[in-house]
């Protein structure tokens, strides 16, 4: 097989650019956020860890396993001040820690509650991607720089009676770092899938002051190629949750990859902006060109865009 020569714009990080980033000006306004998920479609669950950090020091997470259920089987929220000399790679925070023994390669989460018990070591499959990459860019809105990464997650998961053990099974995770304007899209899908034979693919939708934006990339055969443009339908239940999703992902390269996610499980996450954003994580039953795959499908509204859209559908 001949795989094809493809181009990939600078990504713009360096080295240290999966550690703590730091305002230009003294005083000024800096975040980063990191993201570990793993969709399970033969436990009928999702998993993910989300953790955000200040330069002023403030700190959150949460800690998410759903399935079918209406309820999450565990959602906790947690957060506080870290000192300023904490960084990612050795960060801790309540039953939270993070550890990356080397950058944009490999990464420890660990975290223990009274409902949820992890751990969580990611072992990277291919070099970090940047949406920079992508012919339309990274958006000012969304954040400075984003990294997204696929790769084998070994470990376990306890959780409602229920212990899982991961043995380089497929997951993925990102950093991104800048300040962000939740009230700017109206709306945006990502996505992410994989395959236990190393396929992958991420992602990103947008639509926000009137124009649209297409990012991610495509890992087929040992090699990332950038996303140029991604055709798309989805369908929803009534209550505007994801149902289906089916997209072909069109590379930079020309290549045409055909994915479709179905959901099993949803999970509502609070975001408490002042613009009321709704995040909606949903695990899916996905395939990458036909073979089966496990995938993510997040959806971000407005709510009371989404209100108005529920109201309409149900009159």
């Amino acid at each position: 097989m001949t795989l094809p020569d493809v181009h990939i714009p600078d990504p713009g990080f360096g080295p240290q650019d999966d550690l703590r980033h730091w305002p230009a000006e003294p005083g000024g306004r800096m975040r980063d956020s990191l993201f570990w998920e793993m969709i399970m479609p033969d436990e009928r669950l999702g998993l993910q860890v989300y953790l955000y950090l200040t330069a002023h020091g403030k700190s959150g997470f949460n800690v998410s396993v759903w399935g079918p259920d209406a309820q999450p089987l565990a959602l906790d929220l947690d957060g506080g001040a870290v000192p300023e000399d904490m960084d990612f790679d050795d960060f801790r925070l309540k039953g939270l820690t993070v550890r990356q023994p080397e950058l944009r390669r490999t990464a420890e989460v660990t975290y223990e509650s009274g409902k949820v018990r992890l751990e969580y070591r990611f072992e990277a499959i291919q070099d970090a991607f940047s949406y920079r990459s992508n012919p339309d860019g990274l958006p000012e809105w969304f954040a400075a720089n984003r990294l997204e990464q696929t790769g084998r997650v070994s470990g376990f998961l306890e959780v409602a009676g229920r212990r899982i053990e991961w043995d380089r099974r497929m997951g993925h995770r990102d950093h991104s770092w800048g300040n962000r304007d939740w009230g700017v899209p109206h709306h945006w899908k990502w996505f992410v899938a994989y395959t236990d034979s190393g396929r992958a693919i991420n992602g990103w939708i947008w639509i926000a002051g009137g124009e649209w934006g297409f990012a991610g990339s495509v890992l087929k055969d040992g090699v990332t190629i950038p996303v140029a443009h991604i055709e798309h339908r989805a369908t929803y239940h009534d209550d505007m949750s994801q149902k289906r999703l089916e997209a072909t992902l069109v590379d930079t390269a020309g290549g045409r990859t055909e994915v479709t996610f179905d959901r099993y499980g949803l999970v509502k996450l609070p975001t408490n902006d002042k613009m009321a954003t709704e995040i909606w994580e949903s695990a899916c039953d996905a395939t990458i060109d036909g073979e089966s795959a496990a995938g993510q499908w997040e959806t971000h509204w407005p709510r009371e865009y989404l209100n108005h859209l529920v109201a309409s559908r149900n009159r």
